[in-house]
């Protein structure tokens, strides 16, 4: 008999070990799989930690709005989905993600969209996060057009 309670101690063992490991596994999934919610308050904060650690936001999902912002030399299916930056009284600077977008010649410069996507780790100049755009809408402009550096975000 102790020879059989030994046995059945052992697989209870086994079988608690397999569903702890398969528990920790999920929750792992469900918190790496978060999608990530960009707004006016979080954005040049994200914004940086996305290009500080490139690698440890490869394959997250992620929603952001701003502008349809084209530069001279991207190529027919870049966009940067634009925040205007503040940085003094009288002075703003261009912020934002590089896309990548298809159709992206249906939308003009400078209208407001929102974008859902998957971080992908590219090059523009050097190595960068970019959105790899799953869907994209128009929206109305926001009544607060501005973002701040992430030194004064909240």
């Amino acid at each position: 008999m102790k020879i059989w309670n030994i046995k059945i101690n052992l697989q209870k063992i086994i079988i608690t070990t397999l569903l702890i490991i398969l528990v920790t596994f999920f929750i792992y999934l469900f918190l790496n799989n978060q999608t990530v919610h960009m707004n006016n308050e979080n954005y040049t904060t994200i914004l940086r930690d996305f290009h500080n650690n490139i690698s440890k936001y490869v394959g997250k999902k992620i929603i952001t709005s701003g502008y349809v912002f084209r530069g001279k030399d991207f190529n027919e299916t870049q966009f940067v989905v634009a925040r205007d930056m503040l940085v003094s009284d009288n002075e703003a600077n261009i912020v934002g993600f590089l896309c990548e977008y298809p159709q992206i010649a249906d939308f003009e410069n400078n209208v407001w969209v929102e974008v859902e996507g998957t971080i992908i780790l590219g090059n523009y100049y050097g190595p960068m996060p970019i959105i790899k755009v799953n869907s994209i809408k128009r929206i109305t402009t926001p009544n607060d057009v501005f973002v701040y550096p992430p030194e004064y975000a909240n």
